[in-house]
């Protein structure tokens, strides 16, 4: 089963996917040469099985490869799972492991997640890698005194249930594990290496905020880069110093000042010059190291601004990697390979490159170009926007990607007349 963009459960057997296809293409596109499907840059699919009261409904290894086609297809580069560690408790979304190195869970199986990765790793429309929830930081609730896990039942092994500094506390009673000590080192490096023997090509490393930060720098992003794997640290702040902080151990951080802006910017009661603000005052990881940022929407702990779609055509048209959210045990997040979203990953993919210039930013109406590759505008008024914006192009032809405007012509000094529909976007490049 999966979910349409209602929410309602639809049938897998329902769907005749042609994986010959790729998803997002407008119809009638002609792409310069040097452009293909896949030749921007990565998009990641958050693609979870998450109820916090209920728990996971289960058979999500099995259930994510039998969609693999289906992800390739809407073009997403990666997805990245929940923990697949055996859990403390049966009903667990994955955050309480008892045992790090055993992964049958509620999500399924250890061969089940085998099978799953190698599925995607040969997705009929492309490669798909897969990358998971890394918990680094704790165990369980339960006291480690009485045996409950499997490899670090000393106390000694984590830090003292009352002391209250960041990367000593428990973290929703969890037990904190104390990285000081060599037992808890050796056990985490043999976690990474079984990470790298299932075949994924990544992590996210929970909790990263709770974590020294020296011992990402001299241990986890080390062992990480031995395996070429991608990371990306959960860094759970809006001090955009402290993230960077975080990303000059060696990993990505999620942009949770961007994550905070847009909430604030894409609302009906929101100013677009807040986002403008925090790219050119470098107030967000993007604005100050693209390459370092994670962006999304919403996730798992986030819900999405109030006006969610009009916040991924922006991530998926700015640098940095972003991460689209789906949830199969409840109707958050969004249907993944819906018509707009694809469209938007494929632009994403295709046509996403290059220096980001924001060329117009007022309450309702924000343009921002891929210097000579993309030129985006996003809408949130009730009526559409025209505006006369500069470009990186002089006297070019420029299409809308989106299938939905007409064709545009800059003049000799690069100007452009871009009109923008209303609660909506288009994406201008080179026809």
């Amino acid at each position: 089963m999966h979910r349409d963009s209602q929410g309602t459960a639809v049938s897998d057997e329902a769907i005749d996917w042609n994986a010959s296809d790729v998803a997002g293409i407008p119809a009638d596109v002609s792409l310069p040469d040097e452009r293909t499907p896949a030749t921007g840059e990565p998009v990641g699919l958050q693609y979870f099985d998450y109820d916090d009261d209920l728990g996971p409904e289960g058979d999500h290894w099995r259930r994510i490869a039998r969609e693999a086609d289906r992800i390739a297809r809407a073009g997403y580069s990666a997805v990245w799972v929940q923990p697949p560690m055996e859990p403390n408790t049966p009903d667990s979304n994955g955050y309480n492991p008892r045992d790090h190195l055993t992964w049958d869970s509620p999500l399924g199986t250890e061969s089940e997640f085998e099978a799953m990765v190698d599925r995607l790793a040969n997705a009929q429309a492309g490669e798909v890698e897969v990358y998971i929830d890394a918990i680094v930081n704790h165990t369980a609730t339960d006291d480690p005194g009485d045996g409950t896990y499997a490899h670090l039942d000393d106390p000694d092994h984590y830090h003292h249930p009352h002391e209250g500094d960041r990367t000593t506390m428990q973290l929703f009673d969890l037990w904190d594990l104390d990285q000081t000590n060599p037992e808890v080192t050796r056990h985490l490096r043999a976690y990474v290496e079984k990470i790298a023997q299932t075949g994924c090509a990544g992590v996210r490393w929970d909790a990263a905020k709770h974590v020294p930060m020296w011992y990402f720098e001299e241990f986890l992003n080390d062992w990480a880069d031995q395996h070429d794997f991608f990371r990306v640290g959960e860094v759970f702040d809006g001090d955009t110093d402290f993230l960077e902080a975080y990303a000059d151990t060696g990993m990505r951080t999620f942009d949770y000042p961007l994550f905070f802006t847009m909430h604030d910017a894409f609302h009906e009661g929101g100013d677009l010059r807040w986002l403008e603000g925090a790219l050119q005052h470098e107030d967000s990881l993007l604005g100050r190291d693209p390459d370092s940022a994670v962006t999304f929407v919403a996730n798992h702990d986030e819900g999405p601004p109030q006006l969610s779609r009009l916040a991924y055509a922006f991530i998926l048209t700015a640098p940095g990697y972003p991460f689209v959210y789906a949830n199969y045990a409840t109707s958050e997040g969004v249907d993944y390979d819906a018509a707009w979203l694809s469209n938007l990953v494929w632009i994403k993919r295709t046509l996403a490159d290059g220096e980001q210039f924001v060329r117009h930013a007022d309450r309702d109406l924000f343009v921002h170009e891929r210097y000579q590759n993309l030129l985006t505008g996003i809408n949130k008024a009730d009526c559409p926007r025209t505006e006369w914006v500069y470009t990186g192009w002089e006297e070019t032809t420029l299409r809308d990607y989106t299938g939905s405007g007409d064709v545009i012509e800059t003049d000799e000094d690069g100007w452009v007349e871009l009109t923008v529909p209303a609660k909506g976007w288009a994406c201008y490049a080179p026809a």
